[in-house]
């Protein structure tokens, strides 16, 4: 198991999904879309309020920072990038690709016009350099343990390799990439934002930091800060409508400032504080209220005993109310959730667990009757990191548990002495985060529940699970590929290894002069799509 995967982000994840303003005359609710009597202008300047990001560079990006994911999308391009419906991976740097009919090898050739920001011409050097710093990080970053397919990950994120094998230039303009096991869905990976494609003369020059000041390859080009204002220009062949971007930066605890500014029309567009969620989705409406791809579980350790019978856990996970869980707890910030690929995602299924994920205390208590026909249901530990909301929920799901007859004990323990504890074995029922880094079902259904795989924190093993998911993962065909998926999903679920809790949301708002601006997944927007009305 991972130790890094595991936890990555579980302390912070909530912190910038965040809030709104006490202002007298309401602001828009949200991007108003463009008609065929309204059709995009090009020019204006696009202000956004950010949680303040800790780094430009896409490599450095955390998976559950909205702000980061989104600064990174506007700065710089990948090989692909998602389709407006977020199904099918579509041209960026890459102008084309083909695979062979096993899906383990892909060529990608670059568009010829492709540049970075200084003018440079992007070249298929520059891509594998960019995908080498990723797999650099090893089991250090969730991003770069969703690469390991890539022929020579190992050695080469150990050290013991001086380059990765399986990404090869083949000539100026074309990439080969070799992988270890089939993945169709590799051209939807490379569209996250931790993939952007990077200069290797700017990342090593000694100044200016590259972190601080980078040379980008997507849509807008870094143009300068100013205090705590980054300033954003249209890529010199760029297409988007919008001349310039301000990123206006905040920190976490003073994120309502960013509301405040929203108010006074000072921003175009801002995150929403947690605790004045309820109260921006009454004055402004919850359009901009998109759900992100951070999901909170418990989950089994199925390599304890105790949990060996699938009726056991089956009646745990119908004892605890999820609804209630989310409205006490984290009411405006996070639905409630049930199944494992989040709502947002291709592939999605509203109710993808069904009857066995259903609050019903009744046939809960009738399956611990089926189970342990003597009454002797077994105590169970429940584990999970300290903090205010986290306690919350451990509080209610002991008492659901008590309500049917089970005994929990809360093993509350410290973030730090909590990531190295969920993989020592001992943990029992345990708290986890799961985040997919790429919107697709592959990216949570394989990375978890895929035997072998090293972020499968339960253990979970089923070979007919394991079939479809490397079916799907061989399968071309995307309509094929997302009805075994979420096949798959449904037959994980009735083995309940987790217990689904809540999928965290974006929360915003936006001035009705800005349109079409929607939020993805995983908190980005198409930029060169979104333009201003005048006024």
């Amino acid at each position: 198991m991972n130790r890094r995967a595991v936890v990555a982000g579980i302390v912070v994840v909530l912190a910038f999904v965040g809030g709104c303003t006490d202002s007298k005359k309401p602001a828009p609710a949200s991007s108003s879309p463009s008609t065929k009597s309204d059709a995009p202008v090009k020019g204006g300047t696009l202000r956004l309020g950010i949680e303040r990001p800790k780094s430009l560079d896409p490599a450095a990006v955390s998976p559950g920072s909205q702000s980061e994911l989104l600064v990174a999308d506007l700065l710089f391009d990948g090989l692909t990038h998602l389709d407006d419906k977020g199904v099918t991976a579509g041209p960026a740097i890459a102008g084309a690709w083909t695979s062979s009919p096993d899906q383990k090898s892909w060529q990608f050739t670059l568009r010829p016009d492709a540049r970075f920001s200084n003018g440079r011409a992007i070249g298929a050097a520059d891509v594998k350099y960019s995908l080498e710093r990723v797999a650099k990080k090893g089991e250090t970053s969730l991003a770069a343990l969703r690469i390991d397919h890539i022929v020579g990950f190992g050695a080469f994120s150990t050290g013991a390799a001086p380059d990765l094998s399986g990404v090869r230039v083949v000539d100026e303009h074309i990439l080969a990439i070799d992988l270890d096991t089939p993945l169709s869905v590799l051209p939807e990976l490379l569209s996250a934002p931790e993939f952007g494609i990077v200069p290797k003369e700017a990342v090593e020059a000694a100044a200016p930091s590259f972190a601080a000041a980078p040379v980008g390859s997507g849509p807008f080009s870094f143009a300068g800060q100013t205090g705590d204002v980054v300033k954003l220009v249209r890529a010199a062949q760029g297409s988007a409508y919008l001349d310039g971007i301000e990123l206006h930066e905040y920190d976490t605890a003073d994120i309502g400032k960013s509301y405040d500014d929203f108010i006074a029309d000072r921003l175009d567009w801002s995150l929403v504080p947690n605790d004045r969620a309820e109260d921006a989705a009454q004055r402004y409406g919850a359009d901009n209220f998109r759900p992100f791809d951070i999901q909170l579980f418990y989950a089994f350790n199925l390599l304890d005993p105790t949990f060996a019978d699938v009726r056991f856990r089956q009646a745990i996970v119908k004892a605890i109310d999820r609804a209630a869980i989310v409205k006490a707890v984290y009411p405006g910030i996070a639905d409630p959730l049930v199944g494992v690929v989040p709502a947002g995602v291709a592939g999605h299924v509203d109710d993808a667990c069904g009857e066995p994920c259903r609050f019903d205390p009744a046939a809960s208590k009738a399956l611990l009757a089926q189970a342990f026909p003597d009454g002797k249901v077994p105590t169970i530990n429940l584990d999970f990191f300290t903090g205010t909301r986290e306690a919350a929920v451990a509080g209610t799901v002991v008492s659901n548990l008590a309500a049917v007859g089970i005994q929990a004990n809360p093993r509350p323990k410290s973030p730090e002495d909590y990531d190295p504890f969920v993989v020592t074995g001992q943990q029992q029922l345990f708290r986890f985060t799961a985040i997919g880094v790429y919107p697709s079902p592959d990216g949570y259904l394989a990375p978890l529940f895929l035997s072998g795989s090293r972020d499968n924190v339960t253990g979970f093993s089923n070979p007919q699970v394991d079939q479809e998911l490397d079916v799907a993962r061989a399968t071309a065909d995307t309509a094929g590929r997302q009805n075994l998926y979420q096949q798959a999903e449904k037959d994980i679920m009735q083995q309940a290894p987790i217990v689904p809790i809540a999928q965290i949301r974006t929360k915003a708002v936006v001035s009705r002069r800005v349109h079409d601006l929607v939020l993805t997944v995983n908190g980005t927007f198409a930029a060169d799509k979104v333009w201003l009305s005048a006024g």
